[in-house]
């Protein structure tokens, strides 16, 4: 047997990959249409990976790995990847038929790869056999393709939905996609890895050395089984802090005194339509939204509410998130939810700007608030 610290690598990352599914399949928690795709896709990694490690160990022969245990799993991640991506984005959709036809290149590799497992068996003639003995190089040249136009369409239909949902809305959720198109990023520079390597193989005819191709993938079962999980559960939480929000329509006291018809509107916009929330607002926006110019709105702020617009508006959302941060509800709730259902657009501002506000980390106002209830 042919163990190193490589394939014990491979290893780990497919007995992740396995245990990430039997967690989301087994736990009610986790049963949605994305997450199902999920763990499908990460599963198909798993597998594809387990059968190129039992033939590097050596527990089987190449020729035997090739005639009888190759399955062209490559060719069903794509499909799974794109279904999980539509899933996660528009949760209420239904797959469509188009959607379905991405499993076709599968089940054909699948068909020509079990015919040729029969001939093999039934001792077929040589001629027979050289015609499919290249099969299985051509299904994964035609997998890279298949998963460069997939993850080529995906980050490019994100961009579009980004342009799209630019405009706030209180009554959704703000949904970031940075960590999405990072890990097509990663994926396309796994799928360049891979053709150099096939490429290599084809051309020198020689056994090639593909640990840096399955190391990847390990590391991509990880960090989706991560990512995919931890994200789908801010989401949720986000869903049952927006809902309360909206029962308890939450207002913050605006101190009553001689204001500018600008500082009024701006108040109005800001108050009543929530706008601090959206954690894209800038000054700019507010301006042109009315008609004033950035300067002037700027200085008349510091004038009339003795603050800066920043300040101004990340108190409001200091408020917004410890009326969370207070309710025994959200106890349990990740403070990353809370931040980012306040307005705030990461973790780290959320904890700076409350700490320099309150004096106090988040974590911090909330164990004080909870020795005291």
């Amino acid at each position: 047997m042919n163990f190193n610290l490589y394939n014990s690598v491979l290893f780990a990352g497919i007995l992740q990959g396995f245990i990430f599914a039997f967690v989301v399949g087994w736990n009610k928690k986790y049963n949605t249409k994305s997450n199902f795709y999920l763990a499908s896709l990460i599963v198909s990694f798993s597998l594809n990976n387990l059968q190129y490690y039992i033939a590097d160990i050596g527990l089987i022969s190449s020729e035997f790995f090739y005639n009888y245990v190759f399955i062209p799993w490559c060719l069903i991640i794509p499909a799974f990847f794109y279904q999980y991506i539509s899933q996660s984005l528009f949760p209420e959709s239904k797959s469509t038929f188009k959607q379905k036809l991405l499993f076709v290149p599968f089940y054909i590799g699948l068909f020509l790869s079990v015919l040729y497992k029969v001939f093999v068996g039934l001792n077929y003639r040589e001629e027979v056999l050289n015609f499919f003995y290249p099969i299985p190089n051509i299904i994964e040249f035609l997998a890279i393709i298949f998963n460069q136009i997939i993850y080529t369409v995906v980050f490019f239909h994100i961009r579009k939905i980004e342009k799209t949902t630019r405009n706030f809305n209180a009554n959704s959720i703000q949904i970031r996609l940075n960590w999405l198109k990072k890990i097509i990023v990663f994926l396309f520079i796994l799928s360049f890895i891979w053709l150099f390597l096939m490429v290599k193989t084809v051309v020198t005819d020689t056994k090639v050395n593909f640990y840096a191709l399955w190391i990847g993938i390990s590391i991509l079962i990880y960090w989706l089984g991560y990512i995919g999980i931890y994200k789908f559960g801010i989401i949720e939480e986000r869903k049952n802090l927006k809902k309360y929000a909206k029962e308890t329509n939450t207002n913050y006291s605006i101190v009553e005194k001689q204001k500018s018809n600008h500082i009024i509107s701006f108040e109005h916009l800001i108050h009543n339509q929530k706008r601090f929330l959206d954690s894209d607002l800038t000054l700019d926006a507010i301006a042109e939204e009315l008609n004033l110019s950035k300067s002037y709105l700027s200085r008349t702020i510091n004038a009339e509410l003795g603050t800066g617009f920043v300040e101004y508006v990340n108190s409001l959302r200091i408020e917004e998130a410890k009326s969370y941060l207070i309710n025994p509800d959200f106890s349990n709730y990740t403070l990353e939810a809370i931040g980012l259902e306040a307005g705030f657009n990461s973790k780290s501002a959320f904890y700076s700007s409350f700490k320099k506000i309150t004096g106090l980390t988040p974590s911090e106002f909330k164990k004080d608030t909870t020795n005291l209830s």
